[in-house]
């Protein structure tokens, strides 16, 4: 499992630097298909990194606040990801994007709002449900993107 979560955050890192390598910003404009490119992987990005911060050990106030705050990032950006990009990525992706992912950091962040355990609990949930798909296909999805760029 340690081993898998590494292989999968290199090449995560592998995908955004041969992303940004492709852009070229002295001679051509970002495309808008790069640009939401760069907004899904910096969702994804964003969103997980909060969630590794929140199970750190010996978390303290400021891993929280940091947390919240990639998080509500995270989200903002998910929300500038549209469905025809989705699509365009994988079939699966302009349903499962914002009902897990999206729909599940609202109802967690509303849940830690509103101290409201059973609604941050479904949101973990819909998280979960949108790691394993992740974990499963994400590398598929990297390389189709890669694959795809204008």
């Amino acid at each position: 499992m340690y081993y898998q979560q590494r292989l999968w955050r290199g090449l995560f890192w592998f995908a955004l630097a041969g992303l940004l390598l492709a852009c070229d910003s002295n001679k051509v404009q970002e495309s808008d298909y790069v640009r939401q490119q760069n907004y899904f992987l910096q969702a994804v990005e964003l969103i997980e990194s909060a969630g590794r911060l929140l199970q750190k050990p010996n978390l303290n106030d400021q891993d929280i606040k940091q947390a919240m705050q990639r998080l509500d990032e995270g989200l903002k950006t998910a929300n500038q990801v549209r469905q025809d990009f989705l699509k365009q990525a994988d079939a699966r992706l302009p349903r499962l994007f914002p009902e897990l992912l999206v729909k599940g950091v609202e109802s967690y962040r509303l849940g830690v709002e509103g101290a409201d355990r059973s609604q941050q609990l479904e949101g973990l949930r819909l998280i979960r449900q949108w790691s394993q798909f992740w974990r499963s296909e994400g590398s598929q999805i990297l390389d189709r993107l890669l694959q795809q760029q204008p």
